[in-house]
């Protein structure tokens, strides 16, 4: 095994966990349960530095390890040949269990995934109130001024197909002899179609949370007395869902009031993870104003260039915002030079001319 530490690379910690992010959270308790003390977490703000440009992914020299399910492959990998303080946290399971772990780990990604999103998302009030503000205070110039509107982008598609995305603004006033009736009635229709979609919401939330509360009833964990990888992945998720201070709650108080389980499992496996050796942080992954201009710093080797048209798109954005930049700052630039010549020359002929009245006099 090679002398450079591993580092998993991830969204910076808030709201008293490790990190903001669902994946994210999952991998650090994940690593934590199977390579105790063996790996470093460095925060990271920009997920453009990932290999597939998402968070979390994990670095070991030359190699670079994107999602968490490659993750997890590559522990596994470790675990199986031997590697000093590495262990497969799922090694126990039977093949029955390990492919109910597989189906339960994509009904956990595609609907409770699409709840977390939703909650941080889908609803206008916690996205300005709190999303916003939180990707705000950990982003640097210019990143902050793009990068949440671009990630509440990317998972607009998928909220709007399962029917979690918020109800589009109210259009702008109508300008007819009757506008004033035409928007108190639509006023009505827009509360209405609000509370119809509320209760979806709802309605799909005690759906899913009442699944995972029925497989998990009268059990500690899914698989015996120890968390496995799909424990920890639904952990990260109700955690996400419990301790941020949302302004629109009513998914968190749904929760917390009537599946109390729920939490008492994400809190057991925070529990399992405390017990075990703290990581290390290594230093936060950030790119500097230099860094726009030049290759990634950073980059491995073994990177493959990205196809992902999300990346391209916002590499291209990236630097057209570079060269309107400095187009703006040249523009200004000579104006002000243009301006200082004129006040100078200006300045100089009211001289000449007091010394020509000196001298005529």
């Amino acid at each position: 095994m090679s002398d450079d530490p591993y580092i998993l690379h991830v969204w910076p910690s808030k709201w008293e966990l490790p990190s903001l992010d669902p994946a994210c959270l999952a991998a650090i308790m994940y690593l934590q349960l199977s390579m105790p003390g063996k790996f470093q977490v460095a925060a990271c703000s920009d997920p453009d530095m990932s290999p597939n440009g998402h968070l979390p992914f994990l670095t070991h020299g030359h190699l670079a390890v994107a999602s968490l399910p490659a993750i997890i492959s590559l522990v596994v990998s470790l675990s199986k040949s031997r590697t000093s303080g590495v262990s497969d946290i799922d090694a126990s399971l039977s093949r029955s269990q390990t492919a109910q772990r597989t189906a339960w780990w994509s009904h956990i990604e595609s609907n409770l995934g699409d709840i977390v999103s939703h909650m941080f998302y889908g609803i206008d009030s916690n996205f300005w109130g709190l999303t916003t503000p939180t990707l705000v205070s950990i982003m640097s110039v210019p990143q902050r001024y793009y990068v949440p509107g671009r990630i509440r982008d990317s998972y607009r598609p998928r909220l709007e197909g399962s029917g979690l995305w918020c109800l589009p603004a109210v259009e702008q006033e109508k300008k007819s002899p009757f506008a004033k009736a035409e928007r108190k009635r639509e006023d009505h229709k827009g509360v209405f179609a609000r509370v119809f979609e509320r209760e979806k919401v709802m309605e799909k939330a005690r759906t899913t949370l009442g699944i995972y509360a029925r497989l998990l009833e009268g059990k500690q964990f899914f698989y015996g007395d120890h968390p496995t990888s799909l424990d920890v992945y639904l952990a990260a998720h109700i955690l996400l869902l419990v301790n941020p201070p949302f302004p629109d709650s009513v998914l968190q108080a749904l929760l917390l009031e009537t599946y109390p389980s729920l939490v008492d499992h994400a809190r057991r496996v925070q529990a399992e993870v405390a017990r075990v050796p703290a990581y290390e942080l290594a230093a936060p992954s950030k790119h500097s104003i230099l860094s726009l201009f030049s290759p990634r710093s950073n980059a491995t080797k073994s990177e493959a260039r990205p196809t992902n048209p999300e990346i391209v798109r916002f590499r291209r954005m990236r630097w057209l915002w570079i060269a309107f930049a400095l187009g703006a700052t040249t523009y200004h630039l000579s104006r002000y030079v243009v301006l200082l010549r004129s006040v100078n020359k200006e300045r100089d002929n009211e001289a000449e001319a007091e010394e020509s009245n000196e001298l005529s006099s």
